[in-house]
């Protein structure tokens, strides 16, 4: 079994791999203040709920955008499974061209997410993920990452709408009934789901004009925590993969094992 980590500034998702099926898959949160000692006997436990022996576990790939907790999980793997695991970073061997200004700058959650795409659906691509922040990057027939676009993710940007408003209270992101709102709530969660929709499609049409080739030509992958209320909401045809980097990241374990 193939023990697959995404690191994200909000929660680090854990995926469990055997002969390239996903057989398990659970979420904690990205915490600094978390001990060596407590992330490893939650990942046990974890594991024990899913009725997985953490001793069948062969290899481990982590990709994080987090690192302030790339050593505390470096170590966590070392002595709770004593496997070195493989960080997603320079050297990696990926299959994907990073052709922008500054590569390194680049997230290694992007890279794996162009990697899943490129693997299951062919390229160009662009790739949608909705978490924390909300990334939109391209990657075009030659297998090159171009560049993209990067906003905030929904509660991400609605966070400072709450705290600087005295009389806006936080709204749960649901759906909303209409899209004009006839209360308080409604209207904010219309502009969570609508106006981000609304960005998304226009964003990838912008993208689509740009890259000037024909738009049925680009497919679009659409990923992310945030992704599976606004899918519905979109006009642009697009695939969802709930997936993607989990799928990604054990593509690139078999590639650098």
């Amino acid at each position: 079994m193939i023990l697959c980590i995404d690191i994200g500034n909000t929660n680090c998702v854990f995926g469990v791999y055997e002969n390239d099926k996903l057989i398990a898959c659970f979420r904690l949160e990205s915490n600094l203040s978390q001990t060596i000692d407590e992330y490893g006997f939650k990942v046990l436990e974890l594991l024990k709920y899913h009725n997985l022996d953490s001793n069948n576990i062969e290899g481990i790939i982590v990709s994080s955008v987090v690192p302030p907790l790339d050593g505390t999980f470096e170590k966590m793997l070392l002595k709770y499974f004593n496997i070195k695991p493989i960080f997603v970073g320079p050297g990696t061997k990926t299959g994907v061209r990073i052709n922008v200004d500054n590569p390194k700058q680049v997230g290694a959650d992007i890279i794996v997410g162009a990697v899943a795409s490129i693997n299951k659906y062919g390229s160009p691509v662009i790739i949608v993920d909705m978490g924390t922040a909300i990334t939109l990057f391209y990657v075009d027939s030659k297998k090159e990452l171009v560049g993209g676009v990067i906003a905030p993710g929904i509660k991400t940007g609605f966070y400072g709408l709450f705290k600087n408003t005295a009389r806006l209270e936080e709204v749960k992101l649901d759906q909303p009934p209409t899209v004009i709102g006839r209360d308080t709530v409604a209207c904010i969660q219309s502009a969570m789901v609508h106006g981000t929709a609304s960005m998304i499609d226009g964003i990838i049409r912008k993208m689509k004009n740009e890259i000037g080739v024909n738009a049925g030509e680009v497919k679009v992958v659409l990923t992310g925590g945030e992704s599976k209320i606004i899918k519905n909401f979109l006009e642009e045809e697009v695939i969802y993969d709930d997936d993607l980097i989990m799928d990604g990241l054990n593509i690139l374990y078999q590639k650098n094992k």
